[in-house]
């Protein structure tokens, strides 16, 4: 089915004291990582950013919020808004090793739900989940009544939540799915991301001698 891919990158990443979206991850800016891997499981990506000028580099579209101050929430308004298909999947730039087949699978739950959120190992993602346009009634009231806590959109959709068994087949090593999920916040969480790069880094070289 046809896909748009909405990356989130307006937030002020106060606790990281840095721009997420520019750290540096497998030699280049970290959103240009999860861009490349949204490009393979999507028909389009848009970048959804209050900076769109710092991001012309990317060349995709780009849109802006249309509720401002809103956190994700709003974020995922102005890409919805945006988007010209009815699936949809939502990342952020704190999430440095998704991976294509993840989205693809998460995609591939989307019948018959408003969204499809990963709940992994008790942690829901609702931030790195799939969406359909049928979630944009349901977002605006939230937004409208500044009802900004995910779980307060989540509980008005019809959900299909995921489990680590929903993706057995990309399951082999438990630790190495868990990198997937893993998000970064804090200077602490992206010293641990390139401690995690440079472990898969590694593997990734000893598998190709």
């Amino acid at each position: 089915m046809n896909t748009t891919a909405l990356l989130l990158a307006g937030g002020k990443s106060s606790r990281m004291g840095k721009n997420k979206a520019m750290l540096p991850m497998f030699g280049q800016p970290n959103v240009c990582n999860i861009k490349d891997e949204l490009t393979k499981a999507a028909d389009e990506v848009v970048l959804i950013t209050n900076t769109p000028e710092k991001y012309g580099f990317l060349n995709i579209t780009v849109t802006v919020d249309i509720y401002k101050d809103m956190g994700p929430l709003g974020g995922l308004h102005a890409g919805l808004t945006a988007s010209q298909t009815d699936v949809n999947v939502i990342t952020a730039c704190d999430m440095p090793f998704i991976k294509a087949d993840i989205i693809m699978r998460m995609i591939s739950f989307a019948e018959g739900y408003d969204a499809v959120v990963p709940e992994i190992f008790g942690q829901l993602h609702p931030l790195f989940a799939v969406y359909r346009k049928s979630c944009l009634p349901a977002l605006e009231e939230c937004l409208l009544d500044r009802k900004l806590r995910m779980a307060a959109f989540i509980d008005k959709l019809h959900v299909k939540i995921l489990k680590e068994t929903d993706f057995k087949e990309y399951f082999q090593n438990e630790t190495l799915f868990s990198y997937m999920f893993y998000n970064m916040n804090k200077p602490e969480d992206y010293s641990r991301a390139l401690e995690i790069e440079a472990m898969l880094l590694a593997k990734k070289g000893g598998e190709e001698q």
